[in-house]
């Protein structure tokens, strides 16, 4: 690295330490965006997004604008949101629908499959140099799709999608393929920024079940968590290969808090499409929280969106999308079941937008705590000493837990943080990391 960085010094797995310097070097991040985010699949959108021939929607991959477009032969497709004229931005709206796509800047357009139609006075042009079937959209390298959900890569050598994903696709199923008509989203995704590296909101997101009763405790002081703070230690910390890690945790012993909470009118179908162990696992817990590597994370809560309404689940997704060293932009989409009745969308929607988000109770908290952690790891005194992740690390795996990957019991404990900061190390130091 330019400035001598070692990277494979920075996370030690077996001692629990990791480096503070991970978390605001401008050459760790450098390293993260050519070793990690150009090489890993990164979520684009959902299907449900782009139902229509034409629709699209901007997002981000690797730090690069991407177009996902619905083309009128029924493929879903992804390209770099730049006209190959003079690299303008070909879309400047967040989404639409378009029976073609024109360059705002010298009116060069594209079909919605990618392909170059027309090219402004093209009479002035002859065909040694103009050949409009070289000059095409930009094509994401890889794109494909797993339950509705629609990643990318801009990697030829990164296995395929449901390798990649490997024992997390269980998971998955669980949460959003627990139906036979899957998820859908729920309006447009939330975004906004934070003064944080992208890895404090990633960290939170692998299993941090105990910084509830601190960072979040004048909500427990208000009766919107269990008065116990040891009362979700419960569960199970999981790693589930490839730096997907997640985990799961028991509610209440009351039939409301089986399979996340969701409405008994769904749970018939959700048991007759689940296998028996994803069965086992969806009636036995009320929360989960995870990620699937490196920045997708989810969150299938049950809370209390105010202090008159019941505790109410909701499931949403977020990418930690890398902006700069100390800088993430973050996008968070709302999931709910196609089968799912107006009453319950209501419901899930209203605790969805009151407990996180922007201006929710929860992620205020969060927000506050991941920008202060970032500012006071930036330090050079403070980067001589590395951070302590050793909580719980002498307890062995579950031999008899149903689900795929390791489990280790208990969901208080730092196991799935290290499996995540060991992937990471392994992306930015190894060719192929996935070997």
């Amino acid at each position: 690295m330019a400035d001598t960085v070692d990277i494979a010094a920075l996370v030690d797995e077996e001692a629990g330490h990791v480096s503070r310097r991970i978390y605001a070097d401008p050459a760790v991040y450098e390293a993260e965006q050519e070793g990690l985010f150009r090489r890993a699949w990164g979520f684009l959108a959902h299907e449900s997004e782009v139902p229509e021939p034409g629709d699209y929607v901007e997002r981000q991959l690797a730090g690069e604008n991407v177009l996902v477009i619905h083309g009128k032969d029924g493929v879903i497709r992804a390209f770099l949101n730049s006209c190959r004229h003079r690299g303008m931005r070909l879309c400047r709206a967040d989404k639409g629908n378009a029976s073609f796509l024109r360059c705002p800047y010298h009116g060069w357009s594209y079909s919605p499959e990618g392909e170059l139609v027309s090219v402004f006075a093209e009479e002035l042009y002859d065909a040694e140099h103009l050949d409009k079937s070289e000059l095409g959209l930009i094509k994401v390298t890889q794109v494909d799709s797993y339950k509705g959900f629609i990643f990318g890569c801009w990697s030829e050598e990164t296995p395929a999608l449901d390798e990649y994903l490997g024992d997390m696709r269980f998971y998955l199923d669980i949460l959003v393929g627990r139906t036979p008509g899957g998820v859908e989203v729920m309006g447009p995704p939330q975004c906004w920024e934070v003064h944080t590296n992208w890895k404090f909101a990633t960290d939170n997101f692998t299993g941090d079940n105990f910084h509830l009763y601190t960072a979040h405790g004048s909500i427990a002081e208000l009766g919107l968590l269990p008065p116990d703070p040891m009362a979700l230690s419960f569960g199970n910390l999981i790693q589930a290969q490839r730096g997907h890690v997640l985990h799961i945790v028991p509610g209440p012993p009351i039939p409301e808090a089986e399979y996340f909470g969701l409405p008994m009118e769904l749970r018939p179908v959700i048991e007759e499409t689940l296998s028996e162990p994803q069965r086992e696992i969806a009636k036995g817990h009320a929360f989960s929280v995870g990620t699937v590597f490196p920045n997708l994370s989810f969150m299938q809560v049950m809370v209390q969106g105010d202090l008159r309404s019941p505790p109410t689940p909701f499931l949403s997704f977020r990418i930690w999308q890398p902006t700069g060293p100390t800088t993430t932009k973050v996008w968070s989409w709302l999931f709910v079941e196609k089968e799912a009745s107006e009453e319950y969308r209501k419901a899930t929607y209203e605790a969805y937008v009151r407990t996180f988000g922007p201006s929710g109770i929860f992620e205020q908290d969060d927000m506050e705590n991941w920008e202060e952690c970032t500012r006071m790891n930036k330090g050079a005194i403070a980067q001589r000493y590395n951070l302590h992740h050793g909580m719980a690390l002498q307890v062995p795996p579950d031999p008899d837990f149903p689900g795929p990957g390791k489990a280790w019991p208990g969901s208080y404990g730092e196991r799935t943080q290290l499996c995540f900061y060991g992937e990471w190390k392994r992306w930015l130091t190894q060719e192929e990391p996935w070997a």
